[in-house]
């Protein structure tokens, strides 16, 4: 089979050759794990061409994992809520680290890249950073920040994104309160790049700050707004760029009536290089998932019932605040692979649910005293090269 896939070998005296279209063999491939696909390779050129070029990378699989979460105790491991399928020699222990990365803050994952950061989330720099890939055990360290001015809040961004480029960044957000009142604030953004491991700070002016989910899709960072319903979107700058082009994108799904509820945000994914949106309706018995198929317009790929999924009828309630909310989160979810991940909040349990059928199954129970997940994150692994990274 494979001297019969191999486009650029000799072929025998008195035999005729047999190639197939690259269509053909990029189908057959997609059909296997990611880690075989990395290692096949070596098997030919044109093989090797499949995973650089950018058309056939976004038709090779990238199969789930599972969830990374931290609990919420300071020093904790990293854990991994693994899918039935997923791979069982992911170490997310981060042995392969140097001893001084290991109680770090998970901070972020982006495409089976992780950032952890010795400072957390909410300090003026990053310091005993490192960006490390735990499916092939390769880190590397990210240069300290300089000290800020005064803030009133930080948040740090992991963008990587195979499909787009080998190459990473990290979004280092800072909002800084104007004098005068009712004018706004002024968020400085500092840009970290893989490429030369440098770092390059951007000013633009905004009322909000946008530091709420966040995902990372053909070069565009998107950056969830949970009160205004809406999307950040920041093109990934060069070098030697000083101003991030920008643009807000309105969410999908209901806004009436979204005030008297404690939690409406939804949750991002991306499907063949589009950006997608799940969210809750508003009874709560259902999901819709909409792709952003132009700049400014949405369209509705899916619609899950929820209604026997959890084996009860009524799936929100209300608070002491007079807050409505849902019994369920949208954890993560895949287009692709027919996934939407859900954590029920009432039962303590994170649930598997198919989109074609509605059924869900339960792949791990959360401890009690650690249901509400100090991180959840949906892990990709990636088992290609990322040229900054080293063992």
């Amino acid at each position: 089979m494979l001297g019969w896939l191999k486009r650029d070998r000799t072929p025998l005296q008195g035999t005729s050759t047999s190639v197939l279209p690259d269509e053909l063999v990029v189908d057959i491939l997609s059909r296997l794990p990611l880690k075989s696909i990395c290692r096949f390779k070596c098997v030919c050129k044109s093989w090797l061409a499949f995973s650089s070029h950018t058309y056939y990378r976004q038709k090779l699989p990238r199969t789930p994992a599972g969830l990374l979460y931290r609990k919420r105790v300071v020093g904790t491991a990293i854990h991994l809520a693994r899918l039935p399928a997923g791979d069982r020699e992911i170490d997310t222990s981060l042995n392969f680290v140097p001893p001084r990365y290991k109680d770090t803050e998970l901070l972020g994952c982006s495409n089976g890249l992780l950032l952890c950061n010795q400072g957390g989330n909410k300090r003026e720099a990053i310091y005993n950073a490192v960006v490390c890939n735990p499916a092939t055990k390769e880190w590397m360290e990210i240069p300290d920040t300089e000290p800020g001015p005064p803030i009133c809040s930080t948040d740090i961004r992991l963008c990587f994104d195979p499909l787009w480029s080998q190459d990473f960044y990290v979004f280092k957000f800072q909002s800084i309160p104007h004098m005068i009142p009712h004018i706004g604030t002024t968020t400085e953004v500092e840009v970290f790049f893989s490429e030369n491991s440098s770092w390059s700070g951007c000013l633009w002016e905004t009322e909000h700050a946008f530091v709420d989910e966040s995902l990372f899709v053909n070069g565009v960072l998107y950056v969830m707004h949970l009160w205004d319903h809406k999307i950040l979107a920041l093109d990934a700058p060069d070098t030697r760029s000083q101003w991030l082009n920008h643009r807000i994108i309105q969410l999908p799904g209901f806004t009436n009536g979204a005030d008297t509820f404690n939690c409406c945000d939804g949750c991002l994914c991306q499907s063949s290089g589009l950006l997608c949106y799940a969210k809750q309706e508003l009874d709560g018995c259902a999901v819709r998932i909409w792709s952003l198929e132009s700049p400014d317009e949405w369209v509705v790929k899916q619609r899950v019932r929820m209604t026997g999924v959890f084996g009860r009828d009524v799936l929100i309630n209300t608070g002491r605040e007079g807050y409505w909310y849902f019994d369920y989160d949208i954890l993560a979810f895949d287009l692709e692979r027919d996934l939407v991940i859900l954590v029920d909040t009432k039962a303590d349990k994170i649930i598997s649910v198919s989109i074609s059928t509605g059924k869900g199954s339960q792949f791990v129970k959360i401890p009690e005293k650690f249901t509400e997940l100090h991180h959840s994150l949906f892990y990709v692994p990636y088992y290609g090269e990322v040229p900054a990274l080293v063992r």
